[in-house]
Formats: structure tokens, sequence, C-alpha cells
């Protein structure tokens, strides 16, 4: 009976996903098509979706840069208000999509203001992980604002230890990824990165010997002279814990 109620649980997520993918690329094909009209149809049952909206957003906004008309003008205002809120790390695959459709220049202009929202709406240390693939970006804006925003997370955790407390251990555990770590050292030119790997403190050390140049050898500096401040004032401490508590 379990068996039973395992499998059709898997076929009713499997049947989800079919179902969303269809709508999706069916609304996708429409504005693609220009078809702003067919691609509001599409997605309208699917408003509560983030995609849909903002895919209705779009369409309106495209209406509206064609058409100038004041309730495509008001619908496309409406959206993007309730999704400047909803966005966050989650959404920028979906934000990016919009971003890429260089002949709507209206959309991409509108889109990329909702990708910089979607960052500042980022405060989870569960999401610095999905900025990784953005700090290794291309467009220049997009990699800031993805330091940036690692930065502005990170930043509150290490103040915390300074001020005599103890991390937590998702903290613990993302802190000190690997693969966070290497693409911050990758980008160590990089300002906010290099903060960012201060902030960490002491897991960088175990990587940075795969990385030479001037801005890592300052950045070393900085790591080592962090430890021994932090060692002076709290002389049982560890990098995560002003007391020295150990977590599992």
């Amino acid at each position: 009976m379990q068996k039973t109620k395992i499998i059709l649980f898997l076929l009713l997520i499997s049947f989800s996903s079919l179902s969303f993918a269809g709508w999706v690329n069916n609304a996708k094909k429409a504005i693609e098509d220009d078809q702003y009209d067919l691609c509001i149809d599409t997605a309208k049952p699917h408003k509560k979706d983030e995609m849909g909206l903002m895919l209705l957003a779009f369409c309106h906004l495209q209406n509206y840069t064609f058409n100038h008309t004041k309730a495509d003008k008001q619908y496309f205002k409406s959206y993007m208000d309730l999704l400047e809120d909803k966005v966050s790390a989650k959404s920028l695959d979906n934000i990016f999509y919009f971003v890429q459709l260089s002949d709507k220049p209206t959309v991409v202009k509108e889109a990329r203001k909702l990708v910089k929202r979607a960052f500042k709406n980022i405060h989870n240390i569960e999401d610095v992980p999905k900025l990784i693939k953005f700090m290794d970006s291309d467009d220049k804006k997009t990699q800031k604002m993805a330091f940036n925003s690692a930065y502005r997370i990170i930043k509150p955790k290490r103040k915390y230890v300074q001020k005599g407390g103890t991390l937590r251990e998702k903290d613990i555990h993302i802190m000190s990824n690997e693969k966070l770590i290497r693409t911050l050292l990758k980008h160590a030119k990089n300002s906010k990165a290099s903060k960012t790997l201060v902030m960490i403190e002491k897991p960088v050390l175990k990587y940075i010997s795969d990385y030479d140049g001037k801005s890592i050898s300052k950045l070393e500096v900085k790591i080592n002279k962090a430890i021994a401040k932090r060692e002076k004032k709290y002389p049982k401490s560890n990098w995560y814990s002003a007391t020295g508590k150990k977590r599992s």
C-alpha cells in the first residue's frame, strides 16, 4: 500500500512538471513570436506562478509599447509590483530569460531592473550557493550584484562572532563550501569578493595556496591578520565561535 502511494506521488510530480513545462513553453513561443495576446491568454490561468506573472507583465508591457493602451500599462505596473516583492535567488534564471529577448528592448530594460531587485531581496545564507554561477557571469553588472549580495549576507555572520557569538551549522556549512571559496578566490581582484573571503576567514586558507598573484598575497595577509586579531580578543575561539564551541 505504501509503495503504491509513493508511485502515485511520483507520477503526480512528473505530470505536474510536464504540465508546467507545457504551458510555459507555449507562452514563451508566443512572446518570442510577438503574439502578446496569445501569451497573455496562455499565462493568465497561471498568474499565481512566478513565471506566469513575469510573462503577463512583459506581454502587457509589449502591448503598451506598441498600442499605448492605459489598461496594459496598468496591468504591467500591477504585476511588477507583485514581482518586486516576490523575486529572489530562485527567480534569477526565469528573469534572465527575458533579459535575453534582445529584440524587445523595453522588456530587457525592465527585466534588468527586476534582476537588480531579485539580488536585493536575497537575505538568507542558504541562497548564497545559488549566487555562484552568477559570480562567473560574463555580464559585469550581474557579476557585481552577485558579489555584493554574498558580501552583504556573510559580513554580519563574521560580526556576530566578533561580538562573542557562535554561528549556526548552516552558516558554517555554506561559508566553508569549497566551490564558493574557490569561485571567490578566482575573482579575488574584485573588491567585494576579496572582502567576502576575509569575512569567511580561516576556511579560505585551505585552498588559497592553489592560487597566486598580488591580490592573493594581499588577501592571505589580511586573513591571517583577522585570525590573529580574533585569537587575541578570544583566545579560545575558532573561526565560527568566539567561545570555541564545537559544531558537529
